[in-house]
């Protein structure tokens, strides 16, 4: 942006970063009502918490993407159970769909057991969609 002040391009990225942020509210809310998950858009399990933690410690050191995702401001998917990449939307569902119906499944997220019943949910920090699933156990944990 040859020509441009410094401020205006600032200006022009911080308004898509919260474009951003507001596109991945909206799809983490619709997305959590498709598949029957809570939607939180805080962090009142620790569990949960600690696995926001360990993306932000990935994301630190350059956690890698898909490829898919925009050089600008955009929304990205961290999928607990596949946690080595940053992905777009289309990865993401691609990696839930490849787990459905496998014993990993109903592996905790927070803990690692195989359990029976898995309690999914979606979480949204800033411009990054969470998906991960629970046991009884760690969704308790609060």
């Amino acid at each position: 942006m040859r020509g441009v002040p410094v401020s205006a391009r600032r200006s022009a990225y911080a308004d898509q970063a919260r474009a951003a942020v507001a596109e991945a509210e909206q799809i983490a809310a619709r997305a959590a009502a498709r598949a029957g998950a809570e939607w939180r858009p805080g962090l009142e399990n620790a569990t949960a918490a600690r696995l926001v933690r360990e993306l932000n410690g990935r994301a630190m050191f350059g956690l890698p993407t898909c490829g898919h995702l925009p050089a600008s401001p955009g929304v990205g998917w961290w999928v607990a159970w596949s946690p080595e990449l940053m992905r777009c939307g289309r990865c993401a569902r691609d990696v839930l769909v490849a787990t459905r119906g496998t014993s990993e499944d109903n592996r905790c997220d927070g803990c690692g057991r195989l359990v029976g019943l898995i309690h999914p949910a979606i979480l949204q920090g800033g411009a990054v969609v969470i998906t991960l699933g629970l046991c009884s156990d760690c969704e308790a944990d609060r």
